[in-house]
Formats: structure tokens, sequence, C-alpha cells
């Protein structure tokens, strides 16, 4: 008797070894050349996650799942039943309810997390289960919110809709792999180990961008109180590296929320959006006009209120408290007192094509290249055909008459804080192990002039005379300008804006600020101002700036 079982045991041992090891080359390769039981599946990459330059996520990929039983095939006990049940979080009393009502199949529509699926397929091996289904569904996350979505877009419904999402979609989706194997009798998959149909799937990459998490979040509050605050249509702020331009912080309002599960388009006024430079462009201009020796910090204007050029031609300067002009200014004071009389006539000194083409080496008129889609990265607007060519470039010595991105002003202003070298703007900083290098664009104005127009710009905020002096923050030296433009010919109202730096000598970081269309105080100090000087104060913390002896006590 022990014999015979040993025998029949061993002969059904060599049946097994037969059939799974010996033959099985020679079965799969008749099976795949029949193709009967062959099958091919997709094997889907992880998307690629976003994340700040501190590491902090911006956006990720999230597995779930659906759950949906083949009830013709499932085991028709209740123990499966409850082992599925306390793994899904579903009724058993539910699936034996389907089973005995002769259902076909029943799904459910909650979806299961990584962990509740890793439950089940348990179940399913121990019960040796077939008919058990678990389709992926992955979500994207968006951990930050809207302070980055007008940034990164959205991606869902398996298309990317807008920002970084869209323009870096194919480093970031990966490419698809592809496992051939056979499938059993019961509808079991069977990869085969090796199989030259099949191929590997690869990963999307992540990408990093050059925004400091925690600061975005921080300058996009300001902004948004600062917005709601002066009932103003929109706003924009961005934190820029002049030595790098690495754009630290960037943001809107208002801005979209991914939570809403609505499609972000990516349009974002940074680089979306044109705006009149207004009073800030005052110190690019005195900075060009210090360099070509057609100003000096010695020379003095006089400023009445209105100059007259020309046949026709005229440049006022608003009245303060009812007094017409600002009487005689040097560059300090026209600075400080943000003369536009002053900046007109360093303008026209400066004449037509040298203006205009100082336009173009501070990048205004192009378009920004920092990686987002290009039918949201806006060029500058400048009429080159307008007939009053003397008017306009007077007008463009004090921020009229050209329209630029803020990105692009930022890029501009910031050449100042690096010693007359400007930058090129740069968001991504690195696409899976690539590093998108630093790039220098050219010298818009030599060292010493960069150097006295920021020593001028202190002045705005530490002279009592400046417009700027309510943003002193004490123990430390700001160097900033401020700057309120009439929307003329595209809209009403007025654009509110600052520029600073923080510190003034050897700057850390430059902040812009525009704040569109405020109902309640649309002067640049008064609408703009606040953000600069509670980003300067984050600044101070995130650089670990110390006060510098003798820096200005608050007022």
């Amino acid at each position: 008797m022990a014999w015979g079982s040993l025998l029949l045991f061993g002969s059904a041992g060599v049946s097994q070894l037969n059939r799974q090891i010996i033959s099985a080359p020679s079965t799969l390769d008749k099976a795949a050349k029949s193709g009967r039981y062959e099958r091919e599946r997709i094997d889907p990459p992880r998307r690629g996650s976003i994340l700040a330059a501190d590491g902090q996520v911006l956006a990720q990929s999230r597995e779930q799942y659906q759950l949906s039983l083949n009830l013709k095939r499932v085991p028709h006990t209740t123990s499966f039943a409850t082992a599925i049940g306390e793994a899904a979080g579903v009724s058993a009393s539910e699936i034996m309810m389907a089973i005995g009502a002769g259902q076909s199949r029943i799904a459910w529509t909650d979806v299961l997390s990584p962990s509740q699926a890793k439950n089940i397929r348990s179940v399913t091996e121990k019960y040796r289960a077939d008919g058990v289904s678990l389709d992926p569904h992955i979500v994207r996350d968006y951990p930050q919110g809207y302070a980055v979505a007008s940034i990164l877009g959205t991606y869902g419904i398996g298309k990317e809709n807008g920002g970084i999402e869209k323009s870096l979609n194919e480093a970031l989706e990966g490419l698809p792999g592809k496992r051939v194997g056979l499938v059993d009798r019961t509808g079991a998959f069977l990869p085969a180990r090796m199989s030259a149909k099949s191929t590997e799937r690869i990963d999307g990459s992540d990408v990093t961008l050059t925004l400091d998490s925690s600061l975005q979040s921080a300058v996009t509050q300001h902004l948004k109180e600062a917005v709601e605050a002066h009932e103003a249509q929109s706003g924009v702020a961005l934190v820029y590296e002049p030595s790098t331009g690495n754009i630290v912080a960037m943001a809107n309002w208002p801005a979209p929320d991914p939570e809403l599960g609505k499609p972000i388009a990516g349009f974002n006024p940074n680089y979306s959006q044109v705006f009149e430079p207004g009073s800030t462009f005052k110190i690019l201009t005195l900075a060009h006009a210090l360099d070509r020796g057609k100003a000096s910090l010695d020379e003095v204007i006089q400023c009445n209120g209105v100059y007259h050029f020309g046949k026709s031609y005229r440049v006022r300067c608003d009245s303060h408290h009812g007094v017409r002009g600002h009487g005689p200014v040097d560059a300090e004071k026209a600075i400080a007192k943000s003369c536009n009389i002053a900046a007109a006539q360093w303008a026209l000194r400066l004449g037509y094509d040298d203006m205009t083409g100082y336009l173009k080496d501070l990048g205004l008129l192009n378009s920004s290249g920092i990686g987002v889609p290009k039918s949201v990265d806006v060029a500058g607007q400048f009429n080159f055909d307008e007939y009053a060519k003397r008017q306009q470039i007077a007008n463009v010595g004090f921020g009229q008459a050209i329209s630029c991105a803020p990105i692009a002003l930022a890029s501009a202003f910031a050449s100042l804080g690096n010693k007359g070298m400007r930058m090129q703007p740069r968001l991504i900083q690195q696409i899976g192990d690539k590093v998108t290098p630093i790039k220098k664009l050219g010298q818009v104005v030599t060292p010493g002039t960069a150097d006295t127009v920021l020593g001028l710009m202190e002045s705005v905020i530490s002279s009592d005379i400046g417009t700027g002096k309510s943003l002193r923050i004490e123990g430390y030296r700001l160097a900033g300008k401020t700057g309120t433009a009439q929307k003329i010919g595209w809209g009403e109202g007025h654009v509110a804006s600052f520029v600073g730096f923080v510190p003034a000598v050897n700057p850390k970081a430059m902040v812009l600020v525009m704040i569109d269309s405020p109902k309640n105080g649309y002067y640049g100090a008064e609408a703009a101002g606040p953000v600069f000087k509670q980003t300067a104060i984050d600044l101070i913390r995130m650089y670990k700036i110390a006060p510098e002896a003798g820096g200005p006590a608050q007022k």
C-alpha cells in the first residue's frame, strides 16, 4: 500500500516536472506561435512629481482603485465574501445577496487606497479566487493648493490641462512598458519571464522648481490680503535672486483652487499679462542716462509741474498737497520724489534709437522663456510705428507707452542688484538629473552705475522725503521705488507697484509687487508697499540677514 502510494506521488511529481519545467518552453512556444493564449498588458509609468527647491512636494500622483467582482467566477462562500468585505470596506451581505440573485457582476464606485488593494490581493491569493478586478485610478495631488496652481496647471483624466504639467508633460509622463505572457484557463495572466516582445516601463522624471515653498505660500497670503483690502482687480508679486535669476516666489491673486476639481489652464499674470511699468521704470531710465553721460548726480532739474517740449508736447507731474511740481531736484531727489519731468528729460536726451535699443537689451519686449507653455508666456508691447516718437520716448522715461509682463520687468530691475548683469529668469531648476544652467544675458549697465542707482533707491525708503518712507524695517537698509501707472487705452484705473531690494547692498533678493486697479488707495507705497515690507521680513528670516549698525529706525 505504502509502496503504491509512493509510486503514485512519484509519477505525479515527474509529470508536473515535465509539464512545468522540461516541456514548458515547448508548450509556451507553441502557444505563442498560435497566439491563442498569448496576451499583452500595458505597464503604465509613474508620473513624475513636481517639487520646490526646498524639497517640498508641489504635485504628486497617488494610486486609487475601484473594485468589481465577476460573480460567476468568484467563490460562492460566506467566508470569501466576508474577507473581501473587510479588505475593501464593503458589505459582505451585499455580495452574497447579489450572488443569490443571480447577478453576473457587482462593482463599487468608491475608490480604494493602495493598502486596501494590497489586502484584497491577499484575500484573492488565499482563496485562489478568480473574477476579482482592481481597476487603477490615478489621482494628482497639489498639497500647496492655490499658492502654486497658476504655475503648475493641473493634470487629470489622462491629460495635462496647463502650466508646468503641460509644458513638461513629456518628461513627467514617462513611457509605458509592455508585458507579454499567457492566460491560463481560469483567466489568470502569467507574465513570461523572458520575452523579446516585453519592454520595461520608464517612469516619468521628477521636476524641481526654484520656488521656496514656505515663501511662496507667505507671499501669496500677503498679496491676497492687499488685493482684498484695496478692493483691487488682481495682483502679482515676484521674488527674484539677482545673482542667479532664480524665481524664489511668484504669486498671483485671485488664484484658482485645484481642490475644486476644475481644469486650470495655466494663465498666470506674472507672465501671461502685460502692464505699464509706471514710475518704477524711472530707475532704469536714470541708470542708462548715467551710463551714457546724459545725466549726472549733481545736475539740478527744475520741476514746475509741467514740462513743454517741441511744438505741442508736454509732460506733467502730479500735484502734491496742493503744490504743483517738485521744484529743483537732483537725481537723488528726483528718484525719492518720483519726478516725471526729470525722467522724461533723461529719456529725451538719450533719444529714440538709444532708448528702444535699451528696452530690447533689458528683455522687456520678449517672452520670459522660463519653461511654461508658450501660449501663455507673452512678450512686451511697444508701438514702433508711433508718429509722435519724441512724446512716446518721454513717456517711456517714466514707465508709460510700453507694456511688459511682470517677470520681464523683474529681470530688468534685478540687474541693478547684480552689478548690471541681467540673468535669464529661471523657474525650472532640474528635470530628473539634468540641471537647468544659470545663464547670463548681458551687461545692461556698468557695475558702478548699478551700485549708484541702488544707493539712490535706498533714499526712497530711508529719506524723510522718500515715497517709501513708511516701509522701513528697523536695523535694515532696504532699497526701493514706488510706481503708479494710469491704465490708458486698455482699461480704467491704475496699477500700483513697488520694486525693492533686500538688503540694499549686495542684495539677496529683489521683490516686485503690482496691484491692478485698486479702489482704496492706488499709490505704490500705499497699495503695493505693504506686500514688499511683509515679504522683506520673510526674506530677512529666510536668508538669515543680520541687522546693520546704523540701519534706519522704523517710523
